[in-house]
């Protein structure tokens, strides 16, 4: 997926391109259709999820985790690729060197406070903004 906004198209023009984080709160997804067999467009846009901008205890937990693992493959000098048979039997695929690390050293981390997957905020709301509030935002500032 690319975070996306119009105003992109004219930063480059400009040079001045907004930072990641800016643009994960105004920014749209450009999603593929990937698996979605029935989609008829083969690439379409969406709001960013909610947990984007505003993750869960359990999410900033993994990413924190996945940031320290990151962090001893670069102190490790990780570099170049190897095979991966040990993290996937079924991929035996290569990795660069600090993928590779990672996933041999990571890829079973739980997070101590993830939700179970009923809880998920995706499941519960999709958007940051309804489309009832939306409109109440919007009334608003209309005066």
């Amino acid at each position: 997926m690319t975070l996306v906004r119009p105003s992109v198209l004219m930063a480059a023009l400009g040079g001045a391109f907004p930072a990641r984080q800016e643009l994960a709160l105004t920014g749209m997804q450009l999603v593929g259709k990937g698996n979605v067999r029935w989609a008829k467009k083969s690439a379409w846009f969406r709001n960013v999820p909610v947990t984007a901008v505003f993750p869960t205890v359990g999410q900033m937990e993994v990413r924190v985790a996945f940031a320290k693992k990151a962090k001893e493959a670069k102190e490790k000098n990780m570099t170049g690729t190897r095979a991966k048979p040990a993290y996937s039997k079924r991929l035996k695929r290569e990795f660069v060197g600090a993928a590779a690390y990672i996933a041999d050293n990571f890829f079973e981390y739980k997070a101590p406070n993830r939700k179970s997957p009923e809880e998920y905020p995706s499941k519960l709301r999709k958007t940051l903004h309804t489309a009832d509030e939306l409109e109440a935002i919007l009334g608003k500032a209309k005066g």
